[in-house]
C-alpha cells in the first residue's frame, strides 16, 4: 500500500465473494492519483479471501461478521462490510473515503468529482442526469424508480458523515434476510443528510448514460468482456447505450475490462452448502449469532431443524402441494424433502396451482384399435405442427385417434384451432411433447398417465448428449419416437427402452402472393444474388449461428462486390444481448443487413422463395425445418453436414459444409456446457457461397434436387399407415 498524506482521500475496493481481483482498480487509480490511499476489504467466504499482490486488506472481523455475512443478499453484504472500515478510517488519518465495487467501477481518468465538497457527508453519483423517458428503450425511467437514482457502485464519505453511516448500517441490518435496494436507499440518504449528487458526465458512464467521449469512472456492473458486443447483457430488450457503430466505446471498455473481470459466485458455507435465500431469512430470524464458517458442523445441525420449514414457506408451489405440513400431510412432505436435492431440479412441483387443462374423461372401457394424441394441437408452435400433421396423417390412413390439447406453453393460440376432445378413448398414447416438458404434460393431465397402459413420447433434441433430466423423462414412456436418425441415436444411446425413426413428412409450404421487392432489405436488390439466413432468438441463437455465417460471408465477397446477405430475425427486442452481437458481426458492410420482423408464416415463406440461396452453419438441428421448406421452395440451400437436417439432404441436393466437433458455449442454459455440437468449416463455407453465387447452372441443380428430394417424401397418408403398424393397428378392420 503507498503511503500518502495524512489527509489524502483513502479508496476502499470492497470485492464480492467470487472470481473479482482488486489490484488492477487500484493500479488505475493511482495512476490518476498517486498519492491517494487504497485497501480492499473483502466481502465473501471467510475461507477464501485471496492474497493480493502490492495491496492490503483492510478488514473488520467482528465476531458478528460470519452471521451478516450469512444473513444479507449480495448487493448489501458488500456494502454492510465496507462501512465500518469506512467509520473507522475517517476517524483516523483519511479526510474523504471513496468507496468503489470491484467488479461494477471502473477507473479511465481522474475521479476527482466524486469527492464531496464544502460542509457536505458524502457524494454520490446519480445513475441519470436527465429523464431517460418511455421510449422502447431500456433501462427507462419506469426501471430507474425500480432500481434506485444512486450507482451503488461508488460512495464517497467525509468526515462529517457520521450520522449518515450509522442509519446506512441500521438500514442494512434491518434488511437482512431480504435483498436490500442501495440505489433507493442512498436516494433517500441525500434527502435525509443532504448528500452532493454528483453531476459530473464523466463520472458513473454505463448502461444508463454515455455523453462523453472519455468517461473517467464507469459503472460496469452488467458487463462482461466475453460478450463485449453489450453493456447490459442482463437485459434482453433494446439498450438504452449502444457499443454497435461506437469503436471508442469498445476500445475503452477493452482497455478498463481488467478492472472488473471476474465472476460473482454463491456464498457458500463449508461443504458446499449455499447460502440461498431461505437460508438468508432463517439466519436473520435467529435470535442467536450463527457462524456457519468457523462452526459448520453446528451451523448445519442447526439449520436442519429450521431450513425445511422456511423452504415451504417460501415456495407457493410447497404450499399448494402439500398445505398441511405439520399436520395431515406431514408423512408426504417428509418423503418430497428426503427426496428434493434430486427430484427438485428438474421442477417437479412447478405450476401445480396454475393448471390450465380441464379435468380429462376417461372412457369406461378404454379401445385398442386407435391412439389418444396429446400435443400443442391449438397453439402456434413447431411442435404444434408437428402435432397437427400426425393427426392428419392418422386421419387420412383412417385410425381412430382422440386429439387432445396440451396447453402448457408460451406459444399463441391459433386463430383457427382443429377441433380437440377431453376424453382418453385409447390405451395407447402419442404424446408430442418433448422429454424436458412431460412432468408438466403429468402434473396436468394425470388421468391421461394413468390410463394409458402404452406412453409413447414423440421427442425432438438437437444434440447427441441427453441432460440427466431428460433422461429421467425416458421413465415416463413405454417408448420414444423421434423425426430424425440423429434424435434415435441420441436417445437410444443412454435408454433401456424402444428407440424408433418414425418421421413426418414436410408439406410443401404455403406461399403469399408478396413478391421480392415488398420486402424492405429486397426492395432495392436488383438482380443481386441474395443469401439469406433465417432464426428466431429464442432457439438459441449461437445453434443457429448467424455469426458464422456472416463471417463466412466477409470472407466470400469484398464490400461492395455485388451479393447480399440478410440476417432475418425474430423477438430481437426479448433477446437484445444476442441480437447486438450479430449486429456487431455485420458492423461496416451495407452488403449484409440484419432484419428483425415477425412475418406471417405465408409471407415468410414467399421471403424464403424470394431469395437466392439459404445458408445454415447450424451447431446442431433436430431436424432443420426452414431447410426443408427451402428445399420445397426451389431455393438452394447450404447447410453444416451435421445432425437431423441429414435425413432431409445429401450433396446431391445441397452444398454441405464439414465440421469438427467442440464443446458448446452460448447454450443460454438450455444446452449443458458438458455437451458438444458443430463447428462449421468457415472458409470452405465461404468458398460454397462464392460458387453458388457464381454458378447460375449449379444453382440450377440444387434448385430442382432440392425440390425432388422433397417430393420423394411418403405422403402423410403413407405415414398414417406406417404408425398404425408400428401400433398393431388394422385400420381396415375398424372401417369394417
Amino acid at each position: 500500500m503507498l503511503n500518502t498524506e495524512s489527509t489524502s482521500p483513502h479508496v476502499l475496493l470492497v470485492v464480492p465473494n467470487g472470481t473479482y481481483r482488486p489490484e488492477p482498480l487500484a493500479r488505475a487509480v493511482w495512476s490518476f492519483h498517486p498519492s491517494w490511499t487504497v485497501s480492499a476489504v473483502w466481502a465473501g467466504d471467510p475461507g477464501l479471501r485471496p492474497a493480493l499482490n502490492g495491496l492490503d486488506w483492510d478488514d473488520d472481523d467482528e465476531p458478528s461478521w460470519e452471521h451478516h455475512l450469512a444473513a444479507s443478499a449480495p448487493g448489501a453484504l458488500e456494502w454492510l462490510r465496507a462501512v465500518p472500515v469506512a467509520r473507522r478510517l475517517l476517524a483516523g488519518d483519511a479526510s474523504v473515503v471513496v468507496v468503489l465495487m470491484v467488479g461494477s467501477a471502473a477507473v479511465a481518468g481522474p475521479i476527482h468529482a466524486v469527492l464531496p465538497t464544502g460542509e457536505a457527508p458524502g457524494s454520490v453519483v446519480p445513475r441519470c442526469l436527465r429523464p431517460l423517458g418511455i421510449d422502447g428503450r431500456h433501462p427507462d425511467d419506469v426501471d430507474l424508480v425500480a432500481a434506485g437514482g444512486c450507482s451503488p457502485c461508488v460512495v464517497s464519505f467525509a468526515r462529517g458523515a457520521a450520522p449518515f453511516i450509522a442509519w446506512l448500517e441500521g438500514q442494512l441490518h434491518a434488511a437482512e434476510g431480504d435483498a436490500a435496494n442501495m440505489g433507493a436507499l442512498f436516494d433517500q440518504a441525500v434527502g435525509l443528510f443532504g448528500l452532493q449528487r454528483c453531476d459530473d458526465p464523466a463520472i458513473g458512464v454505463g448502461r444508463w448514460r454515455w455523453d462523453v467521449s472519455r468517461p473517467a469512472l464507469l459503472d460496469l456492473d452488467t458487463y462482461c468482456r466475453d460478450e463485449a458486443w453489450v453493456l447490459d447483457r442482463g437485459n434482453p430488450q433494446p439498450a438504452r447505450v449502444d457499443l454497435v457503430d461506437h469503436p471508442e466505446r469498445r476500445e475503452l471498455l477493452d482497455e478498463v475490462a481488467d478492472q472488473v473481470e471476474g465472476e460473482l459466485l454463491p456464498l457458500c458455507a463449508p461443504g458446499g452448502l449455499v447460502i440461498d435465500s431461505v437460508i438468508r431469512a432463517v439466519v436473520a430470524q435467529a435470535s442467536t449469532l450463527c457462524a456457519p464458517w468457523s462452526r459448520a458442523e453446528e451451523f448445519r445441525s442447526w439449520l436442519s431443524e429450521r431450513y425445511w420449514t422456511a423452504l415451504h414457506g417460501a415456495r407457493s408451489d410447497l404450499g399448494a402441494a402439500f398445505p398441511d405440513p405439520d399436520g395431515g400431510g406431514a408423512a408426504a412432505f417428509d418423503r418430497w424433502c428426503r427426496t428434493a436435492a434430486a427430484v427438485d431440479d428438474v421442477s417437479l412441483l412447478v405450476g401445480v396451482p396454475q393448471r390450465t387443462e380441464r379435468r380429462l374423461d376417461v372412457a369406461a372401457a378404454l379401445r385398442a384399435d386407435g391412439l389418444n394424441l396429446v400435443g400443442y394441437l391449438t397453439r402456434e408452435s413447431s411442435l404444434g405442427d408437428v402435432a397437427r400433421r400426425t393427426l392428419s396423417a392418422l386421419t387420412l390412413a383412417q385410425v381412430p385417434v382422440a386429439p387432445i390439447a396440451h396447453q402448457r406453453t408460451k406459444s399463441p393460440a391459433m386463430a383457427e384451432p382443429p377441433p380437440t376432445e377431453h376424453t382418453v378413448r385409447f390405451d395407447t398414447t402419442l404424446a408430442v411433447v418433448n422429454a424436458d416438458q412431460f412432468d408438466t404434460l403429468r402434473l396436468d393431465l394425470p388421468a391421461l398417465v394413468t390410463a394409458t397402459s402404452r406412453m409413447i413420447g414423440y421427442w425432438f433434441w438437437e444434440l447427441e448428449h441427453i441432460p440427466r433430466p431428460m433422461r429421467r423423462a425416458a421413465e415416463l414412456v413405454d417408448e420414444i419416437w423421434a423425426g430424425s436418425q440423429f434424435v434415435v441415436d441420441a436417445f437410444a444411446s443412454v435408454v433401456d427402452i424402444p428407440v424408433r425413426h418414425v418421421p413426418i413428412p414436410v408439406p410443401e409450404p404455403k406461399v403469399s402472393d408478396r413478391h421480392r421487392s415488398w420486402f424492405s432489405p429486397l426492395a432495392n436488390s436488383g438482380q443481386r444474388f441474395v443469401f439469406a439466413v433465417v432464426l428466431d432468438h429464442f432457439s438459441v441463437t449461437e445453434r443457429k449461428n448467424p455469426v458464422g455465417v456472416i463471417e463466412a460471408f466477409r470472407r466470400a465477397f469484398a464490400p461492395g462486390e455485388g451479393p447480399l446477405l440478410v440476417v432475418k430475425t425474430m423477438n430481437a427486442r426479448q433477446r437484445w444481448p444476442q441480437h447486438q452481437r450479430v449486429q456487431l458481426a455485420a458492423e461496416g458492410r451495407d452488403d449484409i443487413v440484419v432484419w428483425d420482423e415477425h412475418l406471417a408464416r405465408a409471407d415468410q415463406m414467399a421471403f424464403l422463395a424470394s431469395v437466392d440461396c439459404l445458408v445454415s452453419l447450424h451447431r446442431s438441428e433436430g431436424l432443420g425445418l426452414h431447410l426443408a421448406e427451402a428445399m420445397w421452395l426451389g431455393t438452394p440451400v447450404i447447410a453444416t453436414r451435421y445432425s437431423g437436417n441429414l435425413d432431409l439432404m445429401d450433396d446431391d441436393c445441397a452444398l454441405l459444409i464439414d465440421a469438427s466437433l467442440v464443446s458448446v458455449e452460448g447454450g443460454e442454459g438450455v444446452y449443458p456446457p458438458e455437451a458438444r455440437w458443430a463447428d462449421p468449416d468457415l472458409d470452405q463455407a465461404a468458398a460454397a457461397m462464392r460458387r453458388v453465387a457464381t454458378d447460375r447452372a449449379l444453382a440450377d441443380r440444387l434448385r430442382e434436387a432440392g425440390r425432388n428430394r422433397m417430393l420423394a417424401q411418403p405422403s402423410l397418408a403413407d405415414t398414417g399407415r406406417h404408425i398404425a403398424a408400428l401400433l398393431g393397428i388394422d385400420p381396415s378392420a375398424t372401417t369394417r
